[in-house]
C-alpha cells in the first residue's frame, strides 16, 4: 500500500513539474516574442509584469523572463525529484526539498504572502507523506542511494 501511495504522490509531483516547465516555456516564448498567443497567455504575462513592477521588494531583481526561468527551474527540480523518488534514490527527496525551498524563496523575495502559500503548505505535507511512504518498510531496513 505504501508503494502505491509513493507512486501516486510522485505522479502528482511529476505532472505538476511538467506543467510548470510547459507554462514557463510558453511564457518565456511569449515574453521574448518568439510566438504570440492571445487570450489567457497575454493576460498571464501582463499580470506577471504588473506584479513584478508593482512590488516594492524584489530581492533577486526578477524580470518577467528571469521569473519564468526560475519557475521552469522549479519544475525541473520537482520533476526530477519525483523520478528519483520513484527509483527510491535519496537525491529525489533532496530535489523535492530544493523545490520547496525555491518556492518559499519566492515569498521571501517578493516579501509577500498570497493564497499560493496554501499550495506550498500542501506540497510540504505531501513531501512529508512521500518521505514516510517511500521510507524503509521496517525498522531494520535501510534504503541506500
Amino acid at each position: 500500500m505504501r508503494r502505491k501511495l509513493t507512486i501516486a504522490l510522485c505522479l502528482i509531483f511529476l505532472v505538476s513539474g511538467l506543467i510548470r516547465i510547459g507554462v514557463s516555456a510558453l511564457m518565456i516564448g511569449q515574453a521574448q516574442g518568439w510566438w504570440l498567443f492571445d487570450g489567457e497567455a497575454v493576460v498571464a504575462l501582463a499580470d506577471t509584469q504588473r506584479f513584478i513592477a508593482d512590488r516594492g521588494t524584489n530581492l533577486a531583481g526578477f524580470t518577467p523572463l528571469s521569473y519564468f526561468a526560475f519557475i521552469a527551474f522549479m519544475g525541473v527540480t520537482i520533476s526530477l525529484g519525483a523520478i528519483g523518488q520513484l527509483w527510491r534514490k535519496r537525491w529525489g527527496m533532496a530535489l523535492i526539498i530544493l523545490y520547496l525551498a525555491s518556492h518559499a524563496a519566492l515569498f521571501v523575495n517578493f516579501w509577500t504572502v498570497n493564497p499560493k502559500i496554501l499550495l506550498w503548505a500542501l506540497t510540504v505535507a505531501m513531501a512529508g507523506l512521500l518521505a514516510w511512504a517511500n521510507g524503509p518498510e521496517d525498522e531494520g531496513a535501510r534504503v541506500l542511494a
